[in-house]
């Protein structure tokens, strides 16, 4: 009961959110632009040649400016709406390239909506300050449930290890003997890094093997207490980071990696800043606190200096005073360590000279978040006598919403376990219902199962595809057989699980389609007119796959010859297979 009272009442710092959303968003910002650099292969039913109607660049790039937007943390609630319909639109509806981190992406930017994530390090959190600034009151940044961490770690990693080692793992074979990273890591179409003197360590891999089962399994139970935070944040990153070394799918590692930063204790992230940009001013601005938009820029650059490079002090003046002569009539100066002084234009040059993350106060004016002080002479504010005793703000509207917030992820947490429940025992009975169901949760929740390098993903796959033209390897498969720089994350998956497949033939229409496609894109982007006659080789080499440890597969599927299957001839913008 304590431990429930204190994940439902007790109130942390938001900054860990902070970092959080600024990661995250990093690495979903990167997945986007990857989208956008393979839209034709995504949405075209014929990359270049018969292409996706209308032309979604456009909003591509408004849907990366609002990722760029949550990352400033600026009108925050508004952007994490856009940004999820964003996701139902073109993450949700990729069928074809979705892979795991696509499931987390929808169920982590539902979340976003209901998380604080704008309450510090933010734009929004300035602009709330200097809101108050200019009514007469001290803004003090609230408080956070702690709900607001454990909650996105229990649907985006707890569910997602418990479904995956008690429904598949546990009745894996392959898992069950030590195998679960051995053999995907032996494969070459599937690893990218030839590390064959570790896999030929049998026991240490297997041991690997075992602690992911083992720790997928009590993570969800004992992530909620806080003393075994630590240990569990320290394996799940270094299990993530090995994901990002081992296998091709680097968004799916760095994402999951930021939703272990939820775990960090949050005062880490304050003594880490202390300890990284303590001691480091070269500057001072002098700033007049009886004036209001002197406060208000004093305000604004304190935000912005991260790297705590300038040093403020009070000056006092009234109506009645006289200010400084050699600071030129302005209510803000600065002063470097020459004693040289600095103000209106003059003074914003070298603050953004002295701290550039600093150059973001053009950009806050245009939002009008505040008035730049140092274009005026005289700018005593009526309301400059409220300046000198702050009331604290006690923000009943975010105290509502806060409540409000709290209710819906309280409800999704139990809405997800029944849901992850629903996709292995369907609560309906007609099977139609049950697919239309399961398809609702995955494409708006991420909520599915989760079979991930299982049996069934390696047995039977004895072939690999590539292609060729004028004897070069296509960026598919290079001639290792590994994956080139056309294959990550969502088109590693496709080609490697939907194109070339287990037990795949040259008969099946996902193979042609594949070769079809694959070539059309990298044709178009390098220049090659396929209206011309263009001729590639389709090339194969067998791999095996035992289920069973041996030492040196990985090197001798690598050594495994390419061997000549058919030719790909295009002519007239018209594809061609023919298989020998």
């Amino acid at each position: 009961m304590n431990l429930i009272k204190e994940i439902l009442f007790k109130k942390i710092s938001p900054n860990g959110l902070s970092v959080f959303r600024i990661a995250y968003c990093l690495v979903f910002l990167s997945e986007v632009i990857r989208i956008f650099n393979y839209r034709q292969l995504y949405y075209d039913t014929l990359p270049f040649l018969n292409p996706h109607f209308p032309d979604i660049s456009a909003l591509l790039i408004l849907w990366m400016v609002i990722i760029v937007f949550l990352i400033l943390g600026f009108l925050t609630r508004i952007m994490t709406i856009v940004n999820y319909i964003f996701t139902l639109v073109f993450i949700s509806s990729a069928v074809s390239y979705e892979y795991h981190m696509f499931y987390v992406y929808s169920g982590v930017n539902f979340m976003l909506i209901f998380l604080p994530i704008y309450s510090s390090i933010s734009i929004d959190a300035l602009r709330k300050k200097i809101s108050c600034l200019r009514q007469g009151f001290l803004y003090v940044r609230p408080k956070v449930s702690k709900l607001n961490y454990l909650i996105p770690i229990f649907i985006a990693l707890g569910l997602v290890y418990f479904d995956s080692v008690i429904f598949y793992k546990l009745e894996s074979p392959m898992w069950l003997r030590g195998l679960g990273l051995w053999l995907p890591s032996s494969l070459p179409q599937v690893t990218i890094s030839d590390n064959q003197w570790l896999l030929n360590k049998e026991y240490l891999i297997k041991f690997f093997s075992y602690l992911t089962m083992y720790f997928e399994f009590i993570f969800i139970f004992l992530f909620w207490n806080k003393r075994f935070r630590l240990p569990l944040l320290i394996i799940g990153i270094g299990l993530h980071i090995g994901i990002v070394v081992e296998y091709p799918i680097p968004h799916f590692g760095w994402g999951c990696a930021t939703i272990y930063l939820l775990m960090v204790p949050v005062s880490f992230w304050e003594k880490l800043s202390g300890k990284l940009f303590r001691n480091k001013e070269i500057f001072t601005i002098y700033y007049d606190k009886s004036n209001i938009y002197s406060r208000e820029f004093q305000m604004i650059v304190q935000s912005l200096d991260i790297f705590n490079r300038i040093k403020y002090e009070k000056i006092n003046t009234t109506k009645s005073s006289s200010l400084d002569k050699n600071n030129n009539g302005a209510f803000t100066y600065g002063v470097d360590l020459n004693e040289n002084k600095y103000s209106k234009n003059f003074l914003m040059k070298k603050i953004v000279k002295v701290s550039p993350f600093c150059f973001f106060i053009v950009f806050l004016d245009t939002l009008f978040i505040y008035k730049n002080p140092l274009r005026q002479e005289e700018v005593i504010d009526e309301r400059s006598g409220m300046l000198m005793n702050f009331v604290e703000l006690n923000d009943q509207n975010y105290q509502t919403r806060s409540i409000i917030t709290n209710g819906i992820l309280v409800m999704f947490f139990f809405v997800s376990c029944l849901a992850q429940i629903q996709v292995h025992y369907s609560f309906f009975d007609k099977k139609e219902t049950t697919l239309k169901v399961d398809r609702f949760l995955v494409e708006h929740f991420g909520i599915c199962k989760h079979p991930v390098f299982m049996d069934m993903h390696f047995r039977g796959y004895s072939n690999v595809y590539g292609i060729k033209y004028k004897d070069s390897f296509l960026p598919l498969l290079n001639e290792k057989g590994m994956p080139g720089n056309y294959l990550s994350g969502a088109t590693w998956v496709n080609w490697t699980w939907r194109v070339n497949s287990p037990y795949v033939s040259k008969s099946m229409p996902t193979i042609r389609k594949g070769l079809v496609e694959y070539s059309s894109f990298w044709s178009h982007k390098n220049k090659i007119d396929l209206s011309e006659k263009q001729e590639f080789e389709i090339v194969r080499k067998k791999i095996r796959v035992p289920f069973e440890w041996e030492e040196g597969l990985l090197q001798n599927n690598i050594d495994s010859p390419w061997e000549k299957v058919g030719n790909l001839i295009w002519q007239n913008e018209t594809p061609k297979l023919i298989w020998d």
